[in-house]
């Protein structure tokens, strides 16, 4: 008798101990900040990377309200399969590697900006590109608030200069050719 009762004590702390549990963590995913992941090409150290990041995600965050968290990558094939893996929700992107996440997704990607300079050398060269699936709005919050960027604010400057950018405009859709052609030459698409 006295070790059926304290079995059931067992197992009444077992279930107050998992009620408990499941309430932690109940509250901490209804409270937790949600977080924006981005991540750029790697050309140089994470730290370096980072340091020039950080300015454009401080003033992203407070343009979308949103928490911004860098993901170094160590290379373009791991850039894109974290984006693919909804591991990224945005990326700095070259275009034969946005080739690549455009096939490799099912065209599930979707560029969003572009530095000013980059529609004169012909093509895209790099696009802030984003999962397809993300929530609209944000896309929009995010795209205005590149295109809000202006040299003539010196903290605006300091972002551009840092993006190597004039300035950012919308990628354009007439140049999406040119990510087909590029993963065309690279062997990513296939003989129709």
């Amino acid at each position: 008798m006295q070790q059926r009762n304290e079995s059931l004590i067992r197992l009444r702390n077992l279930v107050i101990s998992l009620a408990v549990f499941a309430a932690l963590a109940l509250y901490a995913s209804t409270y937790s900040e949600p977080v924006l992941r981005v991540s750029v090409m790697p050309g140089e150290s994470p730290p370096v990377l980072r340091r020039k990041l950080k300015p454009l995600t401080d003033y992203l965050e407070k343009k979308i309200g949103m928490k911004m968290e860098f993901r170094p990558m160590r290379d373009g094939d791991a850039l894109v399969e974290a984006l693919v893996g909804h591991q990224l929700d945005m990326v700095w992107i070259d275009g034969p590697n946005l080739a690549r996440a455009e096939t490799r997704s099912n065209g599930r990607v979707m560029p969003l900006v572009q530095r000013a300079g980059d529609e004169r050398t012909g093509h895209d060269d790099y696009t802030w590109t984003v999962r397809a699936g993300m929530d609209v709005k944000l896309r929009q919050r995010l795209t205005d608030a590149f295109l809000a960027l202006n040299r003539d604010k010196a903290q605006d400057k300091e972002i551009l200069d840092l993006q190597r950018a004039r300035g950012f405009i919308p990628a354009r859709v007439e140049n999406h050719s040119v990510i087909e052609a590029a993963a065309s030459s690279a062997g990513l698409l296939q003989e129709k």
